[in-house]
């Protein structure tokens, strides 16, 4: 496994299980994090969180003008929070050969299980991933 963490202060890791009880393993699972110094939060509606998830990974990397709505945020933040996360190893791990490859084809899976998440709950979308 080759985890990449965002710098602390943007995001923790989550985890939980699908049912939102707060089981042993996932206790341990934060023992883990607090003892590697990692942050971490525990999610109590962890289906909502992957489907909120995947949906904006989706979006995100399947239609770029969407992003647009970054440019309103001020210089600063953007400058600070750019610069901070090139730096990161996640983002030159993310040049490598490989890495462009897998995450074309987790988008396209993610994209696959939304749309068969939303017809089995009768949800109509506009979303679609060439």
């Amino acid at each position: 496994m080759h985890a990449r963490f965002l710098p602390k202060f943007i995001a923790a890791t989550a985890f939980g299980e699908i049912n939102g009880v707060v089981t042993e393993r996932i206790e341990n699972l934060a023992i883990l994090f607090k003892t590697a110094k990692l942050p971490y939060v525990i999610k109590k509606d962890m289906q909502a969180y992957l489907i909120t998830h995947s949906v904006s990974d989706i979006a995100m990397l399947s239609y770029p003008p969407m992003l647009k709505m970054v440019l309103k945020f001020p210089n600063l933040f953007l400058d600070l929070f750019f610069m901070t996360w090139l730096r990161t190893k996640m983002v030159r791990d993310m040049m490598l050969p490989d890495y462009a490859n897998n995450a074309n084809n987790e988008i396209v899976q993610l994209s696959n299980d939304l749309m068969k998440f939303l017809s089995q709950h009768d949800i109509k979308s506009e979303i679609h991933v060439q």
